[in-house]
């Protein structure tokens, strides 16, 4: 069986071409496909930048005046109304806003002009401004009417003046409504002091990252994927070399040797398994070298990343025997071209080699998990992030068993002596 895998080994590598097509152009790509979307999946801290004013139509004094004209026609007794006048003087709800908007901490996020609110107005119709906050007239007596002698509010509320609806108009409302909400809880815990704060809830895009569990990158999606569908395609550049043995007789001949039909296709299957494993190797290499995809991985992730990558190796392995033996019954070779082009391609939309798997419908992503390279890819990603030996054994199990399925339709097939 060894002269039929040098045999093998010996016509891919003549073919100079394939050769760089094989090794060079999935690398080629998958640098491209990084830098061409190299911002897609990372996290962007100054993603979300607003810039606001803050118009305070609010006097006050005006409205502790009022706050204290109201107390004094309460019913509660002296001593109590001193005890709410002495705690109004403390707590100044305009204060607080403007406090929390100038706090250190969001300061990256948010800054403030102190503008007139014409000006104001004209910045935001022009795109200099993406939002104005105002705290209307009334607000301090409001406040301290709710909190202090537990009245109903009047809804005068913050405003949030804006031209069209954004991202960061978006964000500002989150940040003022989280802040208001904290207030709300630490007013009706009794904290009324003036040193009250709340730490902001600042909105943001991407992604969400759990403790203990590695992000899944752009990078590493482009490598994994682009490297499986061009290992899917070698299998079929083997198998196609079959369309040359048969034109010169070389299958013939082999038959004629009484050679059995199975190290024939042994030889295709282990040249093949060899050439993708050569191929792999080689591509994630480069990336590594190139690109950094698997930062600070440490040497039982490479042997995790090896055990699954061979799994894979092993199915396009019996994928090539299944598409030899097809070969050998077809006296077109376009014919053979197409249908293995076309079955790759469809393995590489369901699979995810174009994109990833969530962007399909439910039903073709479980169809997808079950082909060689969605079930690699996914496999893939669960060990980037858990890391789990446990999460290997089934998917590699079914890896092997596609393999030796394929293997066997390959040897069942196998056209007889006269056939050929």
């Amino acid at each position: 069986m060894s002269s039929f895998i040098k045999k093998d080994i010996l016509v891919f590598w003549r073919d100079r071409k394939e050769i760089l097509m094989a090794l060079l152009l999935p690398i080629i790509l998958i640098v491209i496909l990084n830098f061409a979307f190299s911002g897609l999946f990372k996290d962007d801290e100054e993603a979300i930048h607003i810039d606001i004013a803050l118009l305070v139509a609010d006097d006050e004094k005006v409205g502790k005046e009022q706050f204290e004209h109201a107390v004094k026609e309460t019913e509660l007794s002296p001593t109590e109304k001193e005890k709410v006048l002495d705690e109004a003087a403390n707590l100044n709800p305009v204060g607080l806003i403007h406090d929390f908007l100038i706090n250190p901490e969001i300061q990256d996020w948010i800054t403030i002009k102190e503008i007139s609110e014409q000006e104001a107005t004209k910045q935001v119709n022009n795109g200099d401004l993406d939002a104005i906050i105002r705290i209307p007239e009334g607000f301090t007596y409001e406040v301290l009417s709710v909190v202090l002698l537990d009245e109903r509010p009047n809804h005068i509320p913050v405003n949030i003046l804006a031209k069209d609806p954004s991202t960061e108009v978006g964000a500002l409302q989150d940040i003022v409504h989280n802040f208001v909400h904290s207030l709300n809880v630490q007013f009706a815990l009794g904290s009324t002091g003036e040193t009250v704060y709340a730490e902001p809830v600042l909105p943001q895009g991407g992604r969400e990252v759990v403790e203990g569990i590695d992000t899944y990158s752009i990078s590493q999606y482009f490598t994994i994927a682009i490297s499986t569908l061009f290992a899917l395609f070698l299998a079929q550049t083997v198998a196609l070399k079959t369309v040359t043995e048969k034109r010169e007789r070389v299958v013939n001949r082999i038959l004629l040797t009484n050679s059995n039909p199975i190290n024939f296709l042994l030889g295709k299957t282990v040249s093949t398994f060899i050439l993708v494993c050569i191929q792999m190797v080689i591509t994630f290499t480069a990336v590594q070298l190139l690109l950094s995809v698997f930062p600070g991985k440490t040497l039982e992730f490479w042997v995790g990343l090896v055990v699954i990558m061979i799994a894979f190796s092993l199915t396009v392995a019996g994928l090539s025997s299944l598409f030899t033996s097809i070969v050998l019954h077809l006296s077109d070779s376009n014919t053979a071209s197409g249908l293995f082009t076309l079955i790759i391609m469809g393995l590489g939309v369901l699979g995810g080699s174009f994109f990833p798997l969530e962007g399909l419908p439910n039903v073709f992503q479980k169809i997808g998990e079950w082909t060689p390279n969605g079930l690699t890819q996914t496999t893939a990603i669960k060990w980037i992030q858990f890391s789990d030996m446990s999460d290997l054994f089934f998917p590699l199990t079914v890896l092997t068993a596609i393999s030796i399925v394929c293997f066997a339709i390959s040897i069942s097939i196998f056209p007889n002596r006269g056939r050929i």
